[in-house]
């Protein structure tokens, strides 16, 4: 028996240092240390969690190599996974990179030249002409569309039967598919998919070991989004881009592909005049900044890797967000006018950031416990074509299931619980969504009511998208049921019904 405890704790121990296995990795310092205003870096990270419609996860700054700062706002951790969305592009073009580093291709080959068998009887011209280029500058000429790989296995073959609508290169178009394509060809070339190839050439170097890649049905890594990263994986990305390809001392990416990547080649949303996030150009799947020089890697929600090389800087935000212009702003108008030429004399300013740092966590609800006459009872509705459920386990504890999920809550805390249920995705619908992640995931809940109205709140946080649920009693039997996604500015649904509670 003991020796059995003992085995059970080894197997433990080893899965608890693979998950924590880069936290900590990178050099810690002090903003006086490095040249920063430790108000301007607390000024900065109150900012961002005052941004509008957001929720803030993790941010990590570094400046000359060493991290001056990092919040993981409560219930989210260190050590918890993000999914980048299209910040994942980024880490596709750098293996597209390492492609043309080794020989294997050019940016001026033609993409129907990798997929014989897969081209439509009759090659348009536009077709012929597409190069990588075009794939890798968002300029295919291809009307984007994403819905139909919800049908289809095939996904290269059905981009490839999509109408060239504008010749390649002259128009610049975002398009998740022409990245997925990259991807495809990268694993035609080296007989390995785009995180396989990245954790042999880069990831092994870099001791990220944590990376995990969404799969198409035939294999192939999703390369416009999928990538899930703990956020000091995704500052030593940063870290490789602000050093041009290198990483302690060796080469591990052309710098050329480097500059290359980081230059503009387009200018996005020409004639969009509304678009979030304000940018002067657009490289290697990796987007220009309004402050000169400095770059990103950008994901939807507010996922960012933002480089800023006359600063020596790095910036690494995670959260869910429709307001991620404003949280670019916070950098430029909050932390970027507190960065000096040479190290400061630390104050009391730098025990005001560690507390405000330690301190940081999403609210919980606001309101009051279960009332006793629901204590120990459940309530049970059909919603939106699913059931919906709720048991009131006691005054501070309860669970409720939807979308077949069922999800632990407590009152007042964030009450958090592992499991392989899969959480709230605004891709779910799309075919073969989560494949390739296969790791339990975490959700933290709570919840309180105010009069008639409970709401429950949670997030996922090692994955990094949430929900709020709001049950409104109505008379009789009726509840008014509301399923809110963290990422949507509107209600997923509002639907009254009739409820059971017994």
């Amino acid at each position: 028996m003991k020796l059995l405890r003992k085995a059970i704790f080894a197997i433990f121990a080893v899965s608890m240092l693979a998950a924590n296995a880069n936290v900590g990795d990178i050099p810690r310092s002090t903003p006086a240390a490095e040249g920063v205003e430790a108000k301007a870096v607390t000024t900065f990270l109150d900012s961002l969690q005052h941004v509008s419609e957001t929720y803030i996860h993790h941010v990590m700054v570094l400046r000359h190599g060493k991290v001056i700062a990092e919040m993981h706002p409560a219930p989210f951790g260190a050590e918890g996974g993000q999914t980048l969305f299209s910040e994942s592009k980024t880490f596709t073009a750098m293996a597209v990179g390492l492609c043309v580093d080794d020989g294997l291709l050019r940016v001026s080959d033609r993409v129907i030249n990798f997929f014989p068998g897969k081209t439509p009887e009759t090659v348009s011209d536009n077709l012929a002409e597409l190069t990588i280029k075009d794939l890798l500058t968002m300029k295919a000429g291809v009307k984007p569309v994403l819905e139909p790989m919800s049908q289809f296995d095939d996904w290269e073959q059905l981009w490839l039967s999509l109408t060239v609508a504008y010749e390649p290169g002259t128009r610049w178009q975002y398009d998740w598919m022409a990245t997925y394509m990259l991807s495809a060809i990268v694993q035609r070339v080296t007989g390995k998919t785009v995180l396989q190839l990245l954790q042999e050439r880069l990831f092994t170097h870099m001791d990220i070991t944590d990376a995990q890649w969404e799969l198409s049905p035939t294999g192939i890594c999703t390369g416009g989004w999928g990538l899930r990263l703990q956020a000091e994986s995704q500052a030593k990305m940063g870290l490789l881009l602000l050093q041009k390809g290198k990483w302690n001392g060796r080469q591990l990416i052309s710098e050329e592909w480097i500059d290359e990547s980081s230059s503009s080649h387009a200018v996005p949303y020409k004639t969009n005049t509304t678009a979030n996030v304000k940018s002067p150009g657009y490289g290697y799947q990796i987007w220009m900044n309004e402050y000169a020089g400095s770059y990103r890697a950008d994901g939807a929600f507010g996922q960012f890797i933002v480089v800023i090389p006359d600063k020596d800087m790095v910036v690494v935000i995670n959260g869910e967000s429709r307001q991620t212009g404003g949280e670019l702003k916070c950098i430029w108008r909050q932390l970027i006018p507190g960065v000096k030429d040479a190290p400061l004399v630390a104050n009391a300013d730098q025990k005001q950031l560690e507390k405000f740092m330690a301190k940081a966590e999403i609210p919980t609800t606001k309101g009051k416990a279960t009332p006793n006459k629901y204590v120990g009872k459940k309530l049970s509705c059909e919603a939106n074509g699913k059931r919906f459920e709720i048991s009131f386990v006691d005054a501070d504890n309860l669970t409720y299931t939807c979308d077949n999920r069922t999800v632990a809550s407590a009152y007042k805390t964030w009450k958090t619980e592992t499991s392989a249920q899969r959480p709230p995705y605004f891709l779910q619908s799309l075919k073969n969504s989560f494949s390739g992640l296969e790791q339990s995931f975490t959700a933290a809940s709570n919840f309180a009511w105010n009069g008639k109205e409970l709401t429950i709140h949670s997030h996922w946080t090692d994955f990094g998208q949430g929900e709020m649920v709001k049950v409104k009693f109505l008379s009789g039997d009726k509840v008014q049921l509301t399923i809110h996604n963290n990422w949507e500015s509107k209600p997923r649904f509002t639907q009254t019904v009739n409820s059971t509670l017994k």
